[in-house]
């Protein structure tokens, strides 16, 4: 496996390491719609949370991996995916970091979906309420027939501690005090702290804690390498619907659309959407507060980059 900050390779499947194009921001078309309704609509179109909850992202750094793909081709993606990252803040990879994005390239797709599964079901279904799309949805990944297919999930995280509100597996049991010390709160476990907290603020955010993809060697052949890392990285870093469609947008997430004319690379429409993603204010109580904040955050990072406003990192 290839990850950032130690690597290993198996696999010999092979792939030409194209650098990815890119398209300017003034080529941008919003189909004439007001630039707003058009960023929610994208935003709505392809962002997909648990229910009652928002739009996940990867808190200050992830690890990625990337297995059954010959060494340099493995490396590409990974070396993709964190530029990508970096671009929007985050740390991507360290010294023995352990991978929470798996990317495994299967020759038989759907049994590598079942197999995962059946042998690791509770990176699936982690217990935690609100942190997965469900079971239909862990039965059309292993049944999918798109080329790319994924499983994301997430926690909620007590936004001043950086805590998870809820224990995961692996935990140790919650094992509480002898009677006698029962005289504080925090005797009782871990709790959440609402103070400033209102009926329109929440002190909670949602943290990605694992994305799963299976590429289908055989599905996308003929893709691409950069254009396939590129819609890899937004995947990777994205709470994305399974079952995406991105509708007419100029974006990467179009590479496997029917009838689509996809764009050789990550295009700049994508990289407002993911600064709009990962500079939002997620701590509206209201889902729907946090999504419009998302839409709102990348139609002003599009302004910015117009106007020449808005510095690359």
């Amino acid at each position: 496996m290839s990850s950032r900050g130690g690597l290993s390779a198996f696999g010999q499947v092979q792939q030409d390491a194209a650098q990815s194009a890119t398209t300017e921001l003034e080529d941008i078309v919003v189909e004439g719609r007001p630039l707003a309704e058009a960023t929610t609509d994208f935003v709505a179109r392809v962002v997909s949370p648990p229910r009652s909850r928002g739009a996940a992202t990867w808190h200050r750094r992830v690890c990625v991996g990337v297995g059954n793909l010959q060494r340099e081709a493995a490396e590409f993606v990974v070396d993709r995916i964190a530029a990508v990252g970096e671009s929007v803040g985050l740390e991507v990879g360290w010294p023995r970091c352990e991978p929470r994005v798996f990317i495994v390239f299967a020759a038989d797709a759907d049994a590598a979906a079942r197999d995962l599964v059946e042998a690791r079901g509770r990176r699936f279904r982690i217990g935690v309420s609100g942190s997965d799309l469900g079971d239909a949805a862990v039965e059309a990944f292993m049944t999918s027939d798109r080329p790319v297919r994924w499983w994301q999930s997430s926690v909620p995280v007590n936004s001043r501690t950086n805590r998870s509100v809820a224990r995961l597996p692996g935990q140790a049991p919650y094992v509480p005090p002898p009677r006698e010390a029962l005289t504080r709160p925090q005797a009782y476990g871990g709790n959440v702290n609402a103070d400033g907290a209102s009926r329109l603020r929440s002190p909670l955010r949602d943290d990605l804690s694992q994305v799963i993809v299976i590429v289908d060697i055989d599905r996308v052949a003929g893709t691409d390498l950069g254009a396939l890392a590129d819609y890899l990285a937004v995947i990777s870093l994205a709470q994305i619907n399974p079952e995406l469609d991105p509708g007419s947008y100029d974006t990467i997430l179009s590479l496997f659309s029917e009838g689509a004319n996809p764009p050789p690379g990550l295009t700049d429409w994508d990289r407002a959407f993911l600064r709009g993603l990962y500079g939002a204010e997620q701590t509206d109580e209201a889902v729907n507060g946090r999504i419009g904040n998302v839409a709102r955050t990348m139609a002003d990072e599009i302004r910015a980059g117009q106007d020449g406003r808005r510095e690359d990192r």
